[in-house]
């Protein structure tokens, strides 16, 4: 975009975006109540609120920990961890097939224990 620059770039959850995508609607109602958000907007917070599986204060917190837990997890695939939570090893096999580390079972089980600690 013209005149833009990026200020930083880091990896949400779904659940991290709902609540950004919230706080825009509500400031564009401020701006105009006919028209808050843009169509893209709109329909991606449809998407967040249907697939959002966490609190943004859990998902945020479970992320962190999945990154402390582990020293090859990134951002990237803590937060693709926590956006899908997966419930068994073969799911996390499929998560990881293109990446370049593939856990143990050990660090699966690990993953797997402390995702059910935050399911619903």
């Amino acid at each position: 975009m013209i005149g833009r620059k990026k200020l930083e770039e880091r990896y949400l959850t779904v659940a991290e975006t709902k609540e950004l995508l919230e706080r825009r609607k509500a400031e564009g109602m401020e701006e105009n109540p006919e028209e808050p958000m843009f169509y893209e907007a709109r329909v991606s917070l449809e998407h967040a609120e249907r697939f959002a599986k966490l609190k943004p204060e859990q998902a945020v917190e479970l992320k962190e920990k999945l990154m402390e837990l582990f020293e090859w997890m990134d951002e990237r695939l803590a937060a693709k961890l926590v956006d899908l939570m997966p419930e068994d090893y073969f799911d996390i096999r499929v998560i990881f097939s293109k990446e370049d580390y593939m856990p143990t079972k050990e660090e699966a089980g690990e993953i797997i224990r402390l995702l059910d600690d935050y399911r619903k």
